[in-house]
């Protein structure tokens, strides 16, 4: 343990779902009857600037689809309903449109010309990044929930039957699959899988986290962050839903009912594990490890350990989002659509605007100075704090 410590500290300093009776949960947790945390009035100490707000049509339709938006270059790309798009980052105009068969469940990711996505009826989409045409279309056999960054000419894509399959960027072909068996009931959404150096990493309903050979599938290691407990199917829940975080050779995860975990990606290592429970995931750099757990409470945990340094209570049972970290600021979305600017030195909400009044359910995503959300009813914005 203690070499696996310091291997995540040397790390650290170079980097400066399943069913049940065919159907799965679409519920989110910390529905415990309690009414939501009301907001307390605040005194800006930040000021947040709306720089653009279009209306996608790429609404979230079904309650447990998180599609996150994607940055290119040039471009926010987003999906959901029936549709996907390509939007300017400097003014939010429409770059193109396409309509896909089906609802859009999983993505939505990019890479080596192409745009991928997934539907509920198990197809793997590719769309060509320029134009938005449909390059392909691959039935995988299942609900797609999720799908990785292309690269090498892979893309993997995570599925509801516990599958993680790897495509050919240019054809759509299957090269590989690999399979995880999930429990009897799921939260009914997975993590997008990171792709690090040659390996594609994917959290699973069983409670692991397993990394592979991107060109292979061949299985490299693999952490279980949460075990089965409790009498009931509920209790006894265990994704690995939310966002994973790889920071040097570091990689950060979470799982509900389980741990969250610092991970040594060369051996799969744990280099520590504390009791936090999350499905939205972390968010991660040098000076601390984000996470909002399942209460709604926001940690800020020293990466190193996972000792806490702050906690944040005032967006508890208001479903917020996994931060994401914007300079000294973290950015959290809730159920009712707030944006909350959180100060990372005391855990301090500095700034809070209402978005997309429908709420969010996925993180803001960033570049550079520019935080992006896409909130459930696919209203797009970009925002700056001054």
């Amino acid at each position: 343990m203690k070499h696996t410590t310091t291997a995540l500290l040397m790390a650290l300093a170079l980097s400066g779902c399943s069913t049940f009776s065919q159907m799965t949960s679409a519920v989110m947790p910390a529905n415990t009857g309690t009414p939501p945390k009301a907001l307390k009035e605040l005194k800006p100490t930040a000021n947040v600037r709306t720089l653009w707000q279009v209306s996608t049509g790429s609404g979230a339709g079904k309650d447990y689809v998180r599609i996150h938006p994607q940055i290119d270059e040039s471009a926010v790309l987003v999906a959901g309903g029936s549709s996907a798009s390509a939007w300017s980052k400097v003014n939010g105009g429409r770059i193109w449109q396409t309509t896909v068969d089906g609802t859009v469940t999983g993505g939505v990711s990019s890479g080596e010309g192409g745009v991928f996505l997934g539907t509920d009826k198990g197809n793997a989409i590719a769309l060509d990044r320029q134009t938005g045409k449909v390059l392909w279309s691959t039935p995988l056999g299942s609900e797609v929930l999720a799908v990785s960054p292309a690269k090498n000419g892979i893309v993997a894509f995570r599925t509801g039957d516990g599958n993680l399959q790897g495509l050919a960027v240019k054809t759509g072909q299957r090269l590989w699959q690999q399979e995880r068996k999930s429990p009897t009931l799921s939260l009914r959404g997975a993590s997008a899988p990171l792709v690090v150096g040659g390996m594609v990493i994917a959290g699973f309903d069983n409670g692991v986290v397993t990394a592979f050979d991107m060109q292979s599938g061949k299985g490299l290691w693999e952490v279980t962050l949460s075990v089965p407990r409790g009498s009931s199917d509920l209790d006894r829940m265990t994704d690995v839903d939310g966002e994973m975080k790889a920071l040097g050779e570091a990689l950060f995860a979470a799982s509900y009912n389980g741990r969250i975990a610092g991970i040594n990606m060369r051996d799969g290592n744990v280099a520590w594990a504390a009791p936090y429970s999350s499905y939205t995931g972390v968010d991660a750099d040098p000076n601390g490890l984000y996470t909002s757990n399942d209460a709604g409470d926001v940690w800020k945990l020293e990466p190193l350990s996972g000792n806490p340094v702050w906690k944040l209570d005032d967006l508890e049972r208001r479903q917020p989002t996994a931060p994401t970290l914007l300079g000294q600021f973290l950015v959290v979305g809730d159920y009712q659509g707030y944006l909350h600017w959180v100060n990372t030195s005391n855990g301090q909400i500095a700034a809070r605007v209402q978005g997309d009044k429908s709420g969010y359910t996925v993180a803001p995503v960033k570049d550079g100075n520019t935080a992006y959300t896409l909130g459930k009813s696919g209203l797009l914005s970009a925002f700056n704090i001054q």
